[in-house]
């Protein structure tokens, strides 16, 4: 979403990465260790964070990593497979899982071709085509995974596509010029323009909105490794770097004492600058706190199950129903609040943006939903904190040349679940070749050069 209004977004950006000072300010870090709970959370516990509340952190390990959310936990199951003999700690300052994955509105893709145009100025044709090829990549890997966990009704996985409704006609007609661009430069898209028709038969939603059509995309590490160890509400405050040591290069100071490390990945997206200062500013990332409800239907069951992803207005609205005639999970990019860290607490209950999303529920989905009242509806209550860069490119990479073994993936821009995946396969290619001592490595062929810091 950070490319429909480029310009602004990136003065935006700057404005609130530097709070006016001349020299970025690193992120805030909330007092409270406790995030507001998602649905997520809420209804589907990790079974196994008690156990490790309290576990001892050991003196010295092969890989750390910051950040227990998709990233993080991409890359721990990738070295699980491939170096199962590895010592590994993950670090969480909170709750696992806790952060923007959280939050996330479980969505994995959207038509791709949308600001193709755009993009093609800011990044250059190729590595346009690379970005919106990533997010197929990524689905397609975290698909295969799923099925390989044989974990496919645990995690409610859904391939029936996501749909945005075009708020009016000129949004339509820059989605149809958008894909004719992608197929002229060689992007094939899964992506298409359905009509009016098409979509009041598949969607019981307000035919006011249905008018101008849309596009439609169709569509465990804990038990492989002796030796990783998980540490939630356990926050590191500061990596230190040793060039002259032979090894463990690395030292974290953490909540429970010191840890010495080979290897150590930054997962932490929308904070990564509260430990890694160089990461502020209009080169770095900046967090942006989101807001999300959900909101379970208030009429008896008249219309058909909301399938696979909505969107509304260039995804400016995105809605997920739950299975069974389930609650809506719903985001709105108007809710948003760059440079604000603090996701302990959710918006005022009279805030305008509140009214405005319970207002379109009732005008977008009529035959779910009437008279809806913050007080009476809304079940699901959530905030989280993403990374937002200024072009709206993931950071992925080392932070610094000079302190090898250190990498990061962070700055997903709200599209964490569309990238982390794959990025993180990256991270853990450029993890093996570190800890093999190979300086010759490269990203594969299909990664973003955009995304791509120091490697």
């Amino acid at each position: 979403m950070a490319y429909a209004t480029q310009d602004h977004w990136a003065e935006d950006f700057i404005t609130a990465s530097t709070s006016g000072q001349t020299a970025p300010s690193p992120a805030a870090f909330p007092e409270s260790p406790h995030a507001s709970r998602s649905y997520w959370i809420r209804e589907f516990p990790i079974p196994f964070e008690d156990q490790w509340i309290k576990a001892p952190i050991q003196s010295e390990v092969d890989v750390a990593i910051i950040g227990s959310g998709i990233s993080g936990a991409s890359v721990a199951y990738a070295l699980s497979e491939s170096r199962p003999g590895l010592k590994i700690a993950m670090f969480e300052a909170r709750g696992i899982c806790t952060g923007a994955t959280g939050r996330n509105g479980g969505h994995i893709g959207r038509p791709e071709a949308y600001n193709m145009i755009e993009m093609s100025k800011i990044f250059g044709v190729e590595d346009a085509v690379r970005q919106r090829q990533l997010t197929r990549i990524n689905r397609e890997m975290m698909i295969d995974t799923v099925k390989k966990l044989d974990a496919v009704e645990e995690v409610d996985l859904s391939i029936k596509g996501t749909l945005v409704v075009f708020k009016d006609g000129n949004e339509r007609q820059k989605f149809v010029d958008d894909l004719a661009y992608a197929k002229e430069i060689g992007l094939k898209t899964e992506g298409h323009v359905v009509d009016a028709e098409w979509v009041s038969k598949h969607l019981a939603i307000s035919p006011s909105k249905t008018q101008f059509g849309g596009a439609y995309l169709e569509n465990s590490a804990l038990e492989r490794m002796n030796d990783f160890s998980l540490h939630p509400y356990t926050p590191v405050s500061k990596v230190d770097f040793d060039c002259d040591a032979s090894d463990h290069k690395f030292t974290l100071t953490t909540s429970k004492g010191q840890v010495k490390t080979k290897i150590v990945f930054h997962a932490t997206n929308g904070y990564v600058s509260h430990v890694l200062p160089s990461m502020a500013g209009k080169n770095g990332v900046i967090g942006c706190r989101a807001h999300m409800i959900g909101i379970s239907p208030n009429l008896p069951r008249t219309a058909v199950q909301l399938e696979g992803g909505f969107g509304y207005a260039d995804f400016w609205h995105w809605i997920l129903q739950r299975p069974n005639n389930g609650p809506y999970l719903y985001g709105l990019a108007t809710a948003e609040k760059m440079g604000d860290y603090n996701d302990t607490t959710t918006i005022p209950d009279n805030d305008p943006i509140r009214m405005e999303m319970l207002s379109f529920l009732e005008e977008v989905f009529p035959h779910s939903f009437k008279d809806l009242t913050v007080e009476k509806d809304i079940v699901y209550d959530w905030t989280g904190v993403q990374g937002f860069t200024a072009t709206g490119a993931s950071i992925v990479g080392r932070p610094n040349p000079e302190r090898r073994g250190e990498f990061v993936s962070v700055g997903h821009n709200g599209e964490g679940m569309g990238r982390c995946f794959a990025c993180s396969v990256v991270i853990h290619e450029a993890i093996l070749a570190e800890l093999d001592g190979i300086t010759t490595w490269t990203p594969p062929a299909w990664f973003p050069m955009s995304y791509r810091r120091n490697i």
